[in-house]
């Protein structure tokens, strides 16, 4: 007989979210992480989430609850309550390599809201707890294996090594899943490149602009170093943000970009007065989904077995839905074949490809033009502020916005709408252009 119904390896926002919702069904459950804790987040996450507005086909309305929020999950059919109150940005800036300056804002819905990850993870832990979940922490899952009627997994807790067995086992492990490798089930997966990024959480930085998210890139920025770097605002503080690099291995890059970038680059004299509040990394590691995220017993959830990150909002999504499904699978229903099913109906790259190249657009976007170029257009923008009741934000759809914003200003030569029009359209084959033209530069 096996030790537990449910084993669900790895305990992010996804993972924590099946724990509690499978313990809640009284469905005996065990999450397995590595992390000594896991009612706190260490992995880089900038702490914004898409609401009221449709991404990844669902569509989340925001409930301000005094000094909490409730998240409503309106196609998938779930509520989740985060403690704190959320807010909205309604601006977003580029710099380009020279320092021009684009800005795009919102009068009416913001681009997104903020929350802070670790709030995120006390909150969905301390549910999972009260709801009977059982959690086996600092602890590594070294080999998985299967047979008809269960999986055994070989861990390591503390320096001492045990089995433990299941009827059926959650895969949650992130992107560079160990149990999707131990499988085999990345075999057929294209791989994409990874790449380290390393991210402060800084206080008292003083910039002249409105508080939105900031996107930096260019040489002179990083001292001659390939990468960029996002800096998102933080419930910290209004003077506080979250600086994210992204960036080439080895992983000691990302340190050199983000320590230059605030120490020694044009916009240093920001970070004069500020302190590192936080530091959290990752290393991103991109391939194409596991079209059917399951196998034998397995079912892989959420960032195991995207082509991206799923982001705190879908990741949470996803842990619920395995949670229904997995509940129908030990009935002996076919509860694999539906979450199979309802994965494909709402992450867009499933059924549509070129989704992951316009999920990717958004970092690669200096990389689609000259210096002189992106000069141009930036200096437009200012002459022609971009200022909107609402727009879509999400990584999809960003990038067509800010292009078809350009597209529409008459001063833009025809030869460059229409290189923005093949960016708009432009599938992975183009992708993989632009990032292996930018590796020989």
């Amino acid at each position: 007989m096996a030790d537990y119904d449910v084993l669900v390896v790895g305990c992010g926002p996804t993972g924590l979210m099946a724990c509690g919702e499978l313990a809640k069904r009284g469905i005996n459950v065990l999450g397995i992480d590595k992390k000594p804790r896991l009612d706190e987040n260490i992995r880089t996450a900038s702490g914004y989430c898409f609401l009221d507005q449709s991404f990844n086909n669902e569509y989340i309305k925001m409930e301000p609850a005094g000094n909490k929020t409730l998240l409503h999950y309106t196609d998938s059919g779930f509520s989740v309550e985060y403690s704190m109150p959320m807010e909205g940005i309604h601006h977003s800036h580029m710099f380009s390599d020279t320092g021009k300056h684009w800005k795009a804002s919102t009068r009416k819905k913001p681009f997104y809201h903020l929350f802070v990850p670790n709030n995120c993870f006390k909150d969905r832990y301390a549910w999972a707890k009260k709801c009977g979940a059982k959690f086996l922490p600092e602890t590594l899952v070294l080999r998985a294996k299967q047979t008809e009627k269960e999986v055994e997994i070989i861990a390591r807790t503390n320096g001492k090594t045990r089995t433990l067995t299941a009827r059926k086992l959650i895969a949650s492990d992130g992107l560079g899943s160990r149990i999707a490798r131990h499988l085999g089930v990345n075999r057929n997966r294209t791989p994409f490149g990874k790449g380290p990024s390393i991210e402060w959480e800084m206080n008292g930085v003083e910039t002249p602009y409105d508080r939105g998210d900031m996107f930096f890139f260019g040489g002179k920025n990083f001292g001659g170093r390939q990468g960029a770097l996002i800096m998102v605002p933080s419930m910290s503080g209004k003077k506080a943000y979250r600086l994210e690099t992204l960036s080439v291995l080895p992983a000691s890059s990302a340190t050199e970009l983000i320590e230059y970038f605030t120490q020694k680059g044009p916009f240093s004299s920001w970070f004069k007065h500020a302190e590192i509040i936080d530091k959290s990394a990752a290393v991103v590691d991109m391939m194409t989904p596991i079209i059917t995220p399951y196998l034998g017993n397995v079912l892989f959830v959420g960032d195991s077995a995207a082509f991206a990150e799923c982001l705190y909002q879908c990741a949470t999504m996803a842990g619920y839905m395995s949670a229904v499904y997995m509940e129908e699978e030990l009935k002996g229903k076919k509860g694999f074949e539906g979450y199979n099913e309802w994965w494909a109906n709402h992450f867009e790259w499933i059924k549509n490809p070129k989704r992951m190249a316009d999920y990717t657009k958004r970092v690669l976007f200096p990389r689609f033009f000259s210096v002189k170029e992106l000069d141009f257009l930036f200096e437009l923008s200012e002459k022609n502020p971009i200022v909107v009741d609402e727009a879509d934000a999400t990584p999809y759809d960003f990038t067509k916005v800010v292009m078809e914003q350009f597209i529409a200003m008459p001063e833009v030569p025809d030869a460059l709408k229409k290189r923005m029009q093949q960016i708009i359209d432009g599938d992975m084959g183009m992708i993989a252009t632009v990032i292996g033209q930018s590796q020989k530069a």
